[in-house]
């Protein structure tokens, strides 16, 4: 019988997923591993991590945890965003409330489930021109053809960035390399390149601030500008700032929501079928999704105040470290949970996945994101009566925080 892990051995496994290309392949056998000898540790990296469901829930929704403050003395080890400088970045992503709260509560208004449905025709006309051209192709990466175009074309609708824009890769990929500033797994070079992509970015959205600020549409940028107009609580560089991380976090996650969920179906195809001939269960399935490959996978918490702690009291600034994606693999929550069941949220009282968050810093575009994906996957299923994968298995790419596919090669027919 062999013993169990110890903090430096699983301080070594954690690692590994996070540096590892390898690794990062097949996540849930460092999962299994971690939930049945050592859910939760003291880390030599100077934080606790947490992979069960239920620690990782209750920091997550606590408002006695939250985001680092700029006073808290964290280690190196710790990422830019975690160590970033709030009055000089003033995004909701490192606010705590009550600045958090405010600033939230500006933005909020276009993401609510009412809001989202009034969008879905919307949604419809941008994604049926993504899928007439697949039908032209045959055969395609599905992440460059619509995984990608699709979620970012809506966000740019919703907030008034020209489609043109949007359409441009290099302006894609710029936006993309932001997200290094998240990445627990980040390279020297990552961050350079997402210092150097912040800057055109910001400068782009300036100018394009000035030019809503001229001539205003029914877009949410302009209806921001009006708030900051206003003297609503909103300053100049909130809009930039929160402007800019609604367009990464409205198309990024979803990204990954659209091609871990073909991934996943493609491994699958008795859940495929069974998809195909029950579209009823397409929400559940948008949830089997989100939990069975989790576009997020880590989320930082810092103690905002003397708290009880896994049957301690840690002081203010303790750090903790919520592994999203093990969480949703916890055994001791979701039956056989390396299954993947596109009828598991079909039945009553089955546990929400931590994939977007809880409490403060719930992930606001999360009804956006669910109706993305059900629109997609129902119309794509609706037009293509078979979709199989082409050469070899694809890889995730290199983000620690974020999990995607490089790329999705797949045949279709109609």
């Amino acid at each position: 019988m062999t013993s169990a892990l110890t903090p430096t051995e699983a301080d070594a496994l954690l690692s590994a997923m996070i540096t590892d290309p390898e690794a990062r392949q097949d996540p849930p056998a460092t999962f299994r591993r971690l939930h049945a000898e050592l859910p939760a540790w003291d880390s030599a990296l100077g934080m606790t991590v947490l992979a069960g469901y239920h620690d990782g829930l209750e920091t997550l929704r606590s408002p006695k945890w939250g985001r680092a403050e700029d006073d808290m003395d964290l280690p190196e080890s710790f990422g830019t965003a975690e160590r970033g400088d709030r009055e000089r970045i003033p995004s909701m992503l490192l606010m705590n409330p009550p600045d958090h709260t405010r600033v939230r509560s500006l933005v909020a208004r276009a993401f609510t489930p009412r809001m989202v449905e009034r969008l879905r025709p919307q949604i419809e006309a941008i994604l049926d021109p993504l899928l007439d051209c697949l039908a032209t192709e045959r055969e395609c990466d599905l992440m460059t053809t619509l995984a990608v175009p699709f979620p970012v074309a809506v966000i740019s609708a919703l907030l008034g960035v020209p489609p043109e824009k949007g359409a441009d890769p290099s302006f894609v990929q710029q936006i993309r390399h932001l997200t290094s500033f998240i990445d627990s797994g980040a390279s020297a070079e990552d961050i350079a390149a997402a210092q150097l992509a912040a800057v055109e970015v910001a400068g782009y959205f300036t100018e394009l601030v000035e030019v809503k600020r001229a001539d205003p549409d029914d877009a949410m940028l302009s209806a921001l500008i009006e708030v900051e107009e206003a003297g609503d609580r909103l300053s100049h560089e909130e809009l930039i700032i929160n402007s800019i991380l609604m367009y990464a976090a409205g198309f990024e996650t979803t990204s990954n929501l659209i091609g871990n969920g073909m991934w996943a179906l493609l491994r699958n195809p008795d859940q495929l079928e069974l998809l195909r001939s029950d579209r009823s269960l397409m929400p559940a399935a948008i949830w089997e999704m989100l939990r069975f490959d989790s576009p997020v996978q880590i989320n930082m918490r810092f103690s905002l105040e003397p708290v009880e702690f896994l049957g301690r009291t840690v002081e203010r600034g303790h750090s903790a470290m919520v592994l999203q994606g093990a969480g949703n693999h916890d055994p001791a929550v979701y039956d056989d949970p390396d299954r993947f069941d596109v009828g598991r949220f079909a039945a009553e009282g089955v546990p929400q996945p931590l994939s977007f968050g809880w409490g403060a810093h719930h992930c606001l575009g999360a009804h956006l994101a669910r109706a993305e994906g059900e629109i997609l996957f129902t119309r794509l299923l609706d037009r293509f009566g078979s979709i199989e994968l082409v050469g070899e298995p694809p890889r995730y790419r290199a983000h620690a925080t974020l999990r995607g596919l490089e790329s999705l090669h797949v045949r279709l027919a109609e």
